[in-house]
């Protein structure tokens, strides 16, 4: 994984393109999570952990200090559907929304530094929470 990394890396610097601007996007295994710990501290090549579902993986990424996360927002919300089809899952009660807050909340206390990036969203009104008039989650992205 980390040789594979390096590979597109040394790719992009041949076409003039620093490896500031790239995040290599890896499943958030425990593989995963191991390679880009190594490929942020021995490397500096950041890298955007994807794939993940739970607390537990959002806390693993923090603490090899990955970059950036992307929760799948829309698939909690779906497995939710699924296998509880009786709950209600609109706006600030979406399975999925309340579990990206509950890890941008525990990064800003334990200040963390890796950004959260909600990713499959299933519409407009489930980003709503995550909008700027909500809260300072878009602050973030002024780093990358």
């Amino acid at each position: 994984m980390e040789l594979q990394a390096k590979k597109l890396i040394a790719l992009y610097k041949e076409v003039g393109i620093s490896k500031d601007r790239i995040l290599i996007k890896i499943a958030s295994t425990w593989e995963g999570i191991q390679a880009a710990r190594e490929l942020e501290s021995e490397d500096s090549i950041h890298c955007n952990l994807t794939l993940l579902f739970g607390f537990q993986q959002a806390v693993a990424c923090a603490e090899a200090k990955v970059t950036l996360i992307s929760p799948f927002v829309g698939r909690i919300l779906d497995w939710y559907k699924q296998n509880k089809p009786e709950g209600n899952y609109e706006g600030p009660t979406d399975p999925g929304v309340v579990s990206v807050s509950k890890i941008y909340n525990y990064y800003k206390q334990h200040n963390y530094d890796t950004i959260v990036m909600g990713a499959s969203f299933r519409n407009v009104r489930t980003t709503l929470p995550f909008s700027p008039s909500s809260n300072s989650f878009t602050d973030d992205f002024s780093r990358l």
